[in-house]
């Protein structure tokens, strides 16, 4: 079964809705939000991107929202995803020269105290083979596990990597397409930061194997590259 059956993009519509009622729910997800706002970025819940994931392993179906951070001068962008069950996983992204994302920041809850772990991008583009292609699951798994991994509060829903990088890749996207996107980035930059939807994929994943307790997902993606991913079901 391919990736793109078991995701669906539900859009903008009910993303708002979503992510305001299970932010009054999660703690987890108030407590990111404000390191978010701490650091300058502010949220923008009207762009939130709303999916629904069916694992195969689980045989369970989860809803994940994805809610861009904006900074005021495009230094740093964030993402956080917060999943129907509570759980949430936030990333930070800093951007030189506008387009390319240089680091990046995993920020995440572990009994009850904000965890955080920044990384050049370089950590991820060295698995590439030949610096082409994608860096493979495998040796992104090995670079969450030399960080260390992050227990999850709460039962978690297993989730693929290959469903990882298509929530990425098409929340990534989605949001470049969007108004806010071209109201601030010209078609030239636009195309620049379309050519990171690899390295999206690849924070994703590298969020998706620092999660212990299962192999869960949700990824937070903005317009300029903030991947989360955190995935958690209430049952």
């Amino acid at each position: 079964m391919a990736a793109v059956d078991t995701v669906q993009h539900l859009g903008t519509e009910h993303g708002y809705r979503f992510f305001e009622s299970v932010l009054e729910k999660s703690d987890d997800a108030r407590t990111l939000h404000g390191e978010l706002t701490a650091l300058g970025l502010e949220a923008q819940p009207e762009r939130t991107q709303l999916f629904s994931v069916f694992s195969p392993d689980s045989l369970q179906s989860i809803a994940i929202s994805v809610t861009p951070f904006s900074s005021k001068d495009q230094t740093q962008e964030g993402g956080l995803s917060v999943s129907e069950g509570g759980h949430a996983q936030a990333v930070v992204v800093d951007i030189k020269d506008r387009t390319t994302i240089a680091a990046f920041e995993h920020l995440a809850l572990q009994d009850g105290q904000v965890v955080r772990s920044k990384h050049d991008t370089e950590e991820l583009t060295r698995g590439r083979e030949g610096g082409k292609g994608r860096a493979s699951d495998g040796y992104i798994r090995e670079l969450a596990e030399r960080v260390g991994k992050v227990p999850a509060g709460r039962h978690l829903v297993e989730i693929e990597a290959r469903q990882v990088r298509s929530l990425a890749s098409v929340s990534y996207n989605t949001l470049l397409g969007d108004d806010f996107s071209q109201s601030v980035h010209d078609k030239e930059e636009i195309t620049a930061l379309q050519g990171s939807t690899r390295l999206v994929a690849e924070i994703g994943l590298f969020v998706l194997f620092r999660t212990s307790g299962s192999a869960c997902c949700s990824c937070s993606c903005s317009c300029w590259g903030s991947s989360s991913c955190s995935c958690s079901y209430a049952g």
